[in-house]
C-alpha cells in the first residue's frame, strides 16, 4: 500500500511540473533539429576486399609495421590482422594525409593533429567470412570515395614492400651461407686429393660411412633451416619446437655411431655432407630470388567504393530522439528537485 502511495506522490510531482518538463523537451529537441540542420552533410564511402591468403608475419614485416606505429602484431597474427594493421598504420596515414593535402583540407596545425582526423573518420570491419571492408566519412562525397579506394590501393603496395624486403633478406642470408659452403666444399676436396695422392688410394667407402655421411648431411640441413627460421618465428613456433627436437634427435645417434677408424672415410663423408648442404642452398637460394621478383597483387579488391548518393550525417532523426530523451530525465530530475526545494522550505517554515 506504501508503494502505492509512494508511486501516486511521484506522479503527482511529475504531473504538477508537466509543463517544465514538456517545454524542456520541445526546446531540445527543437534546437538539436536546427543545430543537425545547420550542420554541414558529411557521405561515408567504402571499399571491400577478399581474405588474404594465410601467412606468417616475417621479421621484416613486422619491423616495419612497428615503425609505422603499429602495435600488437606478432608472428601469431593471422594475414588478415597484418592488413588491418597496416591499413591502421601512421604510413598508412601520413601517405594519405599527403595524396590529398588533407592538413589544408582539414586545416590541421600540426601532422599529428591531421592524423587523428583521419583515423576519426576511417572505419575497417572485418565480417564473418574475413572479408575487410574499409570506410571513410568526409564532407566531399567524391573525396570520401576516393580516400576508400586509395586504402586498399596503398595497402598492396606497402604490403608487396613488406614481402620483397623480407624476401630480400632471405636471399641475402642464404647468399652469404652458399658461399661459406662453396668455400668449405672447396677445402674438402682439396684435403681429400691430398691424401689420395699421399697415400695413393682411390678409397672406398663401407656402410657405416654412407649411413654416416647421410645423417650428417641432414642434420646439417636441418641446422640450417634452423637458422633461416628463426629470423622470422617465434622460439614457442610449432615448427621450431618440432626442429629442435628432431636435431637433438639426430645428435644423439650420430654421438652413438661407431668412430670413424679410416681418415679417408671421415673426408668422403665430410665432402658428401657439403655437397648435400650446398644442393639445398642453391635450391633455397633460388627459391628466395623468385619471391624478391615476384611482382603480383597481394590484396584482391572485390568492391571499389563509389560516390555515395546519401549522406551518413548528420542522423537528424536519431539526434532528436536521444536529446528528447535526455531532456525528459533532466526535467523529471529538476521537478523532484524544485518539490523538494519546496518542501523543505515550508517545513522550516511552519517550525
Amino acid at each position: 500500500m506504501e508503494d502505492e502511495i509512494n508511486l501516486i506522490d511521484y506522479w503527482r510531482i511529475i504531473w504538477k511540473y508537466k509543463w517544465l518538463i514538456g517545454g524542456l523537451f520541445i526546446a531540445t529537441v527543437t534546437t538539436t533539429m536546427f543545430i543537425s540542420l545547420i550542420l554541414p552533410k558529411t557521405y561515408m564511402a567504402t571499399a571491400t576486399i577478399l581474405p588474404p591468403k594465410e601467412t606468417t608475419p616475417t621479421s621484416a614485416g613486422l619491423e616495419m609495421l612497428r615503425s609505422a606505429g603499429i602495435a600488437g602484431v606478432t608472428t601469431k597474427s593471422t594475414s588478415t590482422d597484418v592488413f588491418v594493421g597496416i591499413l591502421k598504420s601512421r604510413q598508412m596515414q601520413d601517405d594519405i594525409i599527403d595524396h590529398f593535402n588533407l592538413m589544408e583540407v582539414y586545416k590541421s596545425d600540426t601532422r599529428q593533429s591531421a592524423r587523428k582526423t583521419v583515423a576519426s573518420r576511417t572505419k575497417v570491419d572485418i565480417s564473418r567470412e574475413k572479408m575487410i571492408s574499409v570506410s571513410f566519412i568526409d564532407k566531399s562525397p567524391e573525396r570520401a570515395a576516393e580516400i576508400a579506394n586509395f586504402y586498399v590501393q596503398n595497402l598492396d603496395v606497402l604490403n608487396r614492400n613488406l614481402n620483397i624486403t623480407a624476401a630480400g633478406q632471405s636471399r641475402r642470408f642464404v647468399e652469404r651461407r652458399l658461399e661459406e659452403t662453396k668455400q668449405s666444399l672447396l677445402e674438402v676436396e682439396e684435403k681429400l686429393e691430398a691424401y689420395r695422392v699421399k697415400h695413393k688410394t682411390t678409397g672406398g667407402v663401407s656402410a657405416g660411412g654412407h649411413e654416416g655421411l647421410g645423417l650428417a648431411g641432414l642434420f646439417i640441413s636441418k641446422k640450417i633451416e634452423l637458422d633461416a627460421k628463426k629470423r622470422y618465428m617465434t622460439e614457442n613456433n610449432p615448427e621450431m619446437i618440432k626442429l629442435k627436437t628432431e636435431i637433438e634427435e639426430m645428435e644423439k645417434m650420430l654421438e652413438r655411431m661407431p668412430p670413424v677408424e679410416n681418415e679417408l672415410v671421415r673426408l668422403i663423408r665430410e665432402l658428401g655432407t657439403q655437397e648435400n648442404v650446398y644442393k639445398l642452398l642453391v635450391s633455397q637460394y633460388e627459391q628466395a630470388k623468385i619471391e624478391e621478383a615476384r611482382d603480383t597483387p597481394t590484396v584482391q579488391v572485390l568492391d571499389y567504393a563509389v560516390v555515395p548518393e546519401k549522406k551518413h550525417g548528420p542522423k537528424i532523426k536519431l539526434n532528436m530522439a536521444v536529446s528528447g530523451i535526455m531532456a525528459i530525465f533532466i526535467g523529471i530530475f529538476l521537478s523532484f528537485s524544485l518539490e523538494y526545494t519546496r518542501t523543505h522550505k515550508s517545513s522550516t517554515q511552519s517550525k
